[in-house]
C-alpha cells in the first residue's frame, strides 16, 4: 500500500507531467481554432464548386496541410506522439495531394408527361 502511495506521489510531483499538461491545454485551443479554420475552407471550397463546378486548386494543399497539422495535434493530445506539432516543429508539407475530380452526375432521366383521357396533362 505504501509503494503505491508513493508511486501516486512520486508522478503528481515530476515536472515534466504537469509541462504535459500545460501544452494539452494550449494545443487543445489550437486544435479548436484550426478546426474553425478548416470549416472556412471547407465552406469557401463548396462555394467554389457551387458557382463554378471546379475545385480551388489553390486551396487543396490548405485544407490537407491543416486536415494534417489537426491529426498531428490529436496525436499529441492522446498520447500516441512526443512530439510537439507546430510551432515547436515544422509546419506539416503537402508533398502531393490527390485532387478529387469532379464529375458531373447523370441527369435523372425525365419522366414523360402522361395525357389523361380528358385531354389535360
Amino acid at each position: 500500500m505504501k509503494e503505491l502511495r508513493d508511486k501516486i506521489r512520486d508522478s503528481l510531483l515530476t515536472p515534466g507531467t504537469w509541462i504535459r499538461l500545460f501544452f494539452m491545454v494550449l494545443y487543445g485551443i489550437i486544435c479548436y481554432v484550426a478546426i474553425f479554420v478548416i470549416g472556412i475552407v471547407i465552406l469557401f471550397q463548396f462555394g467554389v464548386v457551387l458557382l463554378t463546378g471546379k475545385l480551388n486548386q489553390q486551396l487543396l494543399p490548405v485544407g490537407q496541410s491543416i486536415s494534417i497539422y489537426i491529426y498531428q495535434i490529436l496525436v499529441y493530445l492522446t498520447y500516441n506522439s512526443e512530439e510537439k506539432p507546430f510551432p515547436f516543429d515544422n509546419w506539416p508539407e503537402v508533398n502531393e495531394y490527390q485532387a478529387v475530380n469532379l464529375q458531373k452526375e447523370p441527369e435523372p432521366p425525365q419522366k414523360e408527361k402522361q395525357v389523361e383521357e380528358n385531354g389535360t396533362f
